[in-house]
């Protein structure tokens, strides 16, 4: 076991900036959990340990370490740092180690330790796969390959064959009359009872 590979993966699992702050916190995590294993199951650890790592795992806590409380608390003291961050440091460092010590190993740690401690040594759960790339839109099918032969220049709709309107319902473009309202022959009347009138129709009764 490398003390460098261990150092890099408790800083890429802890989110951690520097490789001291992973090996600071690596260090804090082994002495707590010396002090929550036994002599014969911390000498086995020690043996798996780069030598580093092993003094950490030796230098105990005064009083013996029994619940995962207890653990997060040494690992604070250690570390010196917030006890958010002892904890989330010491849970990386535990789930390393499940990944990185020898299984037979792990199985007999896992039953010595107390209960709530013995839970954190698992492996860290694999990375969920990113999904399948999904089409946003329906494929379209390809268009027929043109040839010079078959091909004609300008767009593939020419103003000459749209059928698209040139101006809008109401627009004078397509009024037969455009200016039927301005004129005095057809214009309306604006007299209350008269509007259905023409001005022209007006002026013809007045005579």
């Amino acid at each position: 076991m490398d003390e460098k590979e261990l150092t890099l993966l408790v800083k890429r699992y802890g989110g951690l900036r520097t490789e001291q702050e992973a090996r600071r916190a690596l260090g804090a995590a082994l002495g707590a959990l010396g002090g929550a294993m036994g002599e014969d199951d911390a000498r086995a650890v020690g043996a798996a340990l780069p030598p580093a790592l092993k003094r950490a795992l030796g230098r105990r806590p005064p009083a013996d370490v029994r619940s995962a409380p207890a653990l997060y608390a040494e690992a604070q003291r250690r570390e010196r740092a917030g006890l958010g961050f002892a904890v989330e440091h010491a849970q990386v460092v535990l789930q390393v180690l499940a990944q990185e010590l020898a299984p037979e190993l792990v199985v007999r740690l896992r039953k010595r330790l107390p209960p709530d401690i013995a839970a954190l040594l698992q492996p860290r759960a694999a990375e969920a796969e990113p999904p399948p790339y999904v089409h946003a839109h329906p494929a379209r099918e390809a268009a027929e390959p043109q040839s010079l032969s078959r091909a004609r220049p300008g767009p593939s709709e020419p103003i000459a064959e749209t059928r698209h309107a040139l101006a809008h319902a109401g627009s004078v473009v397509r009024s037969s009359a455009p200016h039927a309202e301005r004129m005095v022959e057809t214009a309306r009347s604006t007299r209350p009872g008269r509007e259905d009138e023409t001005l022209a129709a007006t002026r013809d009764i007045k005579k």
